[in-house]
């Protein structure tokens, strides 16, 4: 299990309201759902695109040198309990070597057990979530579908933030100007000022890009990206929109307080009054 703690973690922010069945289509063709009550008279006749998305593995981690070490299949999703689920996953281990298994959690508890095919047991039966790591951005998405969700940022009372529709078309299509806000070393920074304003909230289009110093075979160049952002203007938290990949529908994580001097208060200072 080691693998899974020593990935680096691959969402920036950090999850949904009711049953995750809203957010991540059950899949009946699969291994995983086929046989079971819930799918009983459902259609199958996508079967072949349905049994290739199941099968696309999502990185949830890199090494130090950026490359996937861990994965889990988004649509293998199963609820175990109230407070569990379990994925299919997969990491790799020092000598390249690939297993794939079985990746339970316990929001609850905040602890997780992987265990490979074809063992009963392996290593220690749980252990708890290391903060920053690929099972704990894992926990970040699914917990929020658990009666645990409180415990993972999802509270009643930053609803308003995280449980709203997806924004509509591309944050990098947006059509006002692009504000510099953060220009160092390590990255630069932009928000747009084509916002929409929401009562009590902004939703807002940005723009960052890390600069590595380091240009060899392991960080050939920059990271970026175009997000959107969920800003209140009642208190000192936002929200990322988070759509890991085409086949499943995107959503608002948990609030999390933005820093001194950032853009999302630069955004909050100049949209909210």
């Amino acid at each position: 299990m080691g693998k899974f703690i020593r990935i680096f973690l691959l969402i920036y922010l950090g999850i949904f309201s009711a049953d995750f069945l809203s957010a991540v289509e059950i899949n009946c063709s699969s291994p995983v759902h086929k046989n079971k009550p819930k799918c009983k008279g459902k259609s199958t006749v996508s079967s072949e695109k349905k049994a290739e998305e199941f099968d696309s593995w999502f990185p949830i981690g890199y090494t130090e040198n950026r490359i996937a070490a861990a994965w889990v299949q988004l649509k293998s999703f199963e609820k175990l309990n109230e407070f569990s689920f379990r994925l299919k996953a997969k990491d790799t281990l020092d000598n390249g070597a690939q297993r794939i298994g079985k990746l339970d959690l316990n929001c609850k508890n905040k602890d997780y057990y992987f265990r490979p095919n074809g063992l009963f047991s392996y290593g220690p039966t749980w252990l708890a979530i290391p903060e920053g790591s690929g099972v704990a951005s894992v926990a970040n998405i699914f917990c929020r579908n658990t009666s645990a969700r409180s415990d993972w940022g999802y509270t009643d009372k930053t609803r308003y933030i995280w449980d709203q529709k997806k924004p509509e078309g591309d944050p990098s299509n947006l059509g006002g100007e692009w504000i510099l806000h953060y220009d160092r070393d390590d990255g630069e920074g932009y928000y747009n000022t084509e916002v929409k304003k929401l009562g009590d909230t902004v939703i807002y289009g940005a723009y960052f890009r890390m600069k590595k110093g380091d240009r060899s075979a392991a960080q050939p160049g920059d990271t970026s990206k175009y997000l959107w952002a969920h800003k209140s203007c009642k208190e000192n938290l936002s929200s990322e929109f988070f759509k890991p990949d085409e086949s499943i529908e995107g959503f608002w994580l948990a609030p999390i307080p933005g820093r001194p001097g950032g853009t999302d208060m630069a955004v909050g200072k100049r949209f909210c009054n």
